[in-house]
């Protein structure tokens, strides 16, 4: 990894896009509904011409860490780009993004676009270099929203074993009706099936945390708000047998580190532009491997740009049972990239031989909001 952090980069231009990807169809959590894809993108160009590509994870909205894309396009130009010198070292880079704090999906696009571009000039990046297995068919799980009645969830479920997904996972809040998940759990008994409840769960849900335990879940995601690792380990001293993953509290190798410390987690969930980028998503993979921590990776509902990353991370973990990565026809009428990845009928999508996406740039036009290019003259 260092000598990958100390190699040169030059910079002449960035160029931050916006675009707006439909969705086939909307998807509803605790945390809002959504009916497209709006992103952001960083395109890294050097001296030479070369570029590359880095896509924001954050949502249009500050509701899940606080990120927005708007915002994240202020935060590079008036803080990021300014800084970036006209030729620098990786590790330089990534001190300088390290200054903006509480952005990461934000600087993580910045540093991913470094890499990418790197790649696309035929040179390895830091997954590249990750010892151990890499997988070529990912096992890829399917996230799904909440549901009006336990009839439209059954088959929607339904629908989901037939497409071949190895584990479904759905979206759980306050107030909902638990006979949701009661149907689910009667019609698929031995369904690997997840609860996700985006923080949005307090100390006066008991009762529905009760009931969600009685459905035998694979797991519960992030039921508490982030900073609220104090609730998470009162439920797993309460209910030793729930496991818990964690989501949003995982900013760093730190919340890792003390979560596990605490007993107040039993497996994780890795989003690399949560944590600031690949390094410190890599650093998380090699603590929780080394403590026995399950771990998965989590999507944001990227484009193809940022799931080949995604499932790229995915890739290092062969034990994993499936990541919270579906192929783009899943999300997207059309994706922006001209292959966009597809699974196959076991739940399985093929990486190749993962090399960077094509784009497709006319797909991007239409779809595009707004374009910003930052041209420096550092010398």
């Amino acid at each position: 990894m260092d000598s990958i952090l100390t190699e040169k980069v030059s910079l002449q231009q960035l160029t931050l896009l916006t675009v707006a990807v439909p969705q086939r169809e909307s998807f509803q959590s605790a945390i809002g509904v959504r009916n497209e894809r709006r992103a952001l993108f960083v395109r890294w160009t050097d001296r030479d011409g070369n570029w590359g590509i880095g896509e924001s994870s954050c949502r249009p909205d500050p509701y899940f860490n606080g990120e927005y894309v708007s915002g994240a396009a202020d935060v590079i130009e008036s803080f990021v780009f300014p800084r970036l010198p006209a030729e620098g070292s990786i590790a330089e880079i990534m001190a300088i993004l390290a200054k903006v704090r509480n952005w990461p999906f934000t600087t993580a696009a910045v540093l991913d676009a470094v890499f990418d571009l790197r790649r696309r000039q035929q040179r390895p990046d830091l997954i590249d270099n990750w010892p151990g297995e890499h997988l070529r068919n990912v096992p890829v799980g399917i996230s799904l929203g909440l549901f009006d009645t336990p009839q439209a969830a059954v088959a929607r479920v339904s629908a989901a074993v037939s497409e071949g997904y190895p584990r479904v996972k759905l979206k759980v809040s306050p107030g909902m009706n638990v006979e949701t998940v009661a149907a689910i759990r009667e019609a698929f008994p031995d369904l690997y099936l997840g609860f996700d409840a985006n923080g949005s769960l307090s100390e006066n849900d008991w009762g529905l945390l009760k009931a969600l335990a009685e459905q035998r879940p694979a797991m519960l995601e992030q039921p508490f708000a982030p900073r609220r690792i104090d609730l998470c380990q009162a439920l797993k001293q309460e209910r030793p047998e729930l496991r818990i993953c964690l989501d949003e509290s995982i900013t760093d190798i730190g919340d890792v580190i003390s979560a596990h410390q605490m007993q107040a987690l039993d497996e994780v969930n890795i989003k690399p532009g949560r944590v600031g980028g690949m390094p410190t998503a890599l650093k998380i993979l090699k603590y929780c491997k080394n403590h026995d921590i399950p771990c998965w990776v989590g999507g944001m509902f990227e484009t193809g740009v940022g799931r080949q990353l995604n499932l790229r991370l995915a890739a290092c973990m062969p034990n994993a049972t499936a990541h919270d990565l579906s192929p783009s026809s899943r999300y997207f009428i059309h994706d922006i990239i001209q292959n966009p990845f597809e699974m196959d009928t076991s739940g399985r999508i093929d990486l190749g031989d993962a090399a960077p996406v094509a784009l497709d740039e006319a797909r991007i036009r239409e779809y595009q909001i707004s374009e910003k290019i930052l041209n420096t003259s550092r010398q």
